[in-house]
């Protein structure tokens, strides 16, 4: 029996444990920010709002090295304050909230410098409330931190007191006579918000400005386009830079191979007419050579027979037997038809040389053309880039996209870091187990 009570008193020991150990905590901090005119700070305040989920007792510990007036508003619950870590401990039934005050004396994330211009001057406020004229407020903001925050202006005023110039900057709500004013920026690392107004009572217009930790909101998906055409452009230079070897190589080939025409034979075909010419000088002079050598046949026969004498004789048989060989020869003819051989030779020959100087032609007018495609130049008065031109061009813009993609890797990287730092960032001070959420409001009190 004893035994059965104690394993009761055991496991309601277990669940009690268990109840109270299942308890979920949430870090709220809105951080107040006073500016002076100038965007100097005047004070920083904290409001620090805890929600508590689950069932049973609780002790938070949050780290206060930088806060000092705390000040809790739950009457259920306890604070101390301990070797700079501040101590909360209650009983939670399902939800609580626990609201927590204090000064906070830490550096801020973002720093404001307001300047102002009156009718196109710098001044300050004193010089211009409560005149007439045109006024330049010019917010500047840095942040002071490797984080990204999101401000959100939000400014209001009266229509009769001010014109807003330049109403584009902004989202404009008009309620009645009553102007709302909102501006966001990303201050990475620097921001800027101008209202240009003019007005007959000059004053400076209460402005908040919120800031969020928060990523900014950059598409990078275009960082694999970029990537792709760079890939696909690198492709295109290695097959340009191919293309240029081949045609260099056969441009070679060219100044190489191409055959020159030898000084002779340009001036064969009229070689062969002057020998053609001959030939037939030469039928002419052997059809008409009978001719002349009937006269001198006559005269040694009358000779020989008007006087016996033997020499005479001799010389008549020498005569005619010569006679008689010129009668049988074809010596005139056989020179005619070399003479025409030698026409048909120098005809084939200059047709010969015509066709050889075409090609010749022809090669150099694709050796021309090679060299357009290679080194640029123009056809049919277009100008032409070459294949080395085009590679430079191709190498600068794949140049310039590397440097883009380089950009976009870094901000890729920059992003992720971000994401990381701000997955546990808190600002007042950390409570351990908890998720936390940071709010900046700074404000800056109307002036008139």
């Amino acid at each position: 029996m004893k035994k059965g009570i104690i394993l009761i008193i055991f496991l309601l020991l277990l669940i009690n444990i268990s109840a109270s150990s299942i308890i979920s905590t949430k870090n709220d901090e809105s951080i107040y920010v006073l500016l002076n005119y100038d965007g100097k700070v005047k004070k920083v305040d904290l409001v620090n709002w805890i929600e508590i989920n689950g069932n049973g007792n609780f002790s938070i510990v949050k780290d206060g090295k930088y806060l000092k007036d705390i000040r809790l508003y739950n009457e259920d619950t306890k604070v101390s304050v301990s070797q700079g870590k501040i101590i909360i401990q209650g009983n939670a039934q399902g939800h609580k909230n626990i609201y927590l005050t204090g000064t906070l004396n830490k550096k801020l994330p973002l720093e404001f410098s307001i300047t102002y211009k009156y009718n196109g001057k710098i001044a300050k406020p004193e010089s211009f409330v409560g005149k007439s004229g045109d006024l330049e407020i010019d917010v500047n903001i840095k942040t002071l931190e490797d984080l990204p925050f999101r401000v959100v202006m939000s400014c209001e005023f009266s229509a009769d007191d001010f014109v807003l110039k330049n109403l584009e900057d902004f989202m404009v709500m008009v309620l009645g006579k009553t102007v709302r004013l909102t501006g966001i920026t990303y201050p990475i690392p620097k921001g800027e918000i101008k209202l240009l107004i003019s007005g007959k009572k000059l004053k400076v217009p209460a402005f908040t400005f919120t800031a969020l930790p928060s990523i900014p909101p950059v598409d990078l998906s275009i960082k694999d386009q970029i990537k792709n055409f760079s890939d696909g452009l690198e492709g295109f230079l290695l097959l340009n830079q191919a293309h240029q070897k081949i045609l260099k190589g056969i441009l070679e080939g060219f100044e190489k191979q191409t055959p020159s025409i030898p000084q002779e034979f340009l001036t064969l075909p009229f070689t062969l007419v002057s020998y053609q010419n001959k030939a037939y000088l030469l039928s002419r002079n052997i059809k008409n050579y009978p001719q002349n050598f009937s006269k001198l046949y006559e005269f040694i026969k009358n000779k020989a027979e008007d006087k016996e004498d033997k020499d005479w004789q001799t010389a008549l048989n020498m005569a005619e037997n010569v006679k008689k060989e010129i009668e049988e020869s074809r010596f005139s003819d056989d020179a005619k038809e070399i003479g025409d051989f030698l026409k048909d030779l120098s005809f084939q020959s200059q047709k010969a040389m015509s066709m050889l100087t075409t090609s010749l032609e022809g090669i150099q007018k694709i050796e021309e053309l090679l060299n357009i495609m290679l080194y640029g130049g123009e056809i049919e008065g277009k100008k032409i880039p070459g294949l080395v031109d085009t590679e430079k061009e191709i190498k600068k813009v794949s140049g310039k996209l590397k440097e883009n993609l380089n950009t976009l890797q870094k901000g890729e990287e920059k992003i992720k870091s971000w994401e990381k730092k701000l997955e546990d960032y808190n600002f007042a001070g950390k409570i351990e187990g908890a998720k936390s959420v940071v709010r900046f409001y700074y404000r800056i009190e109307e002036i008139k």
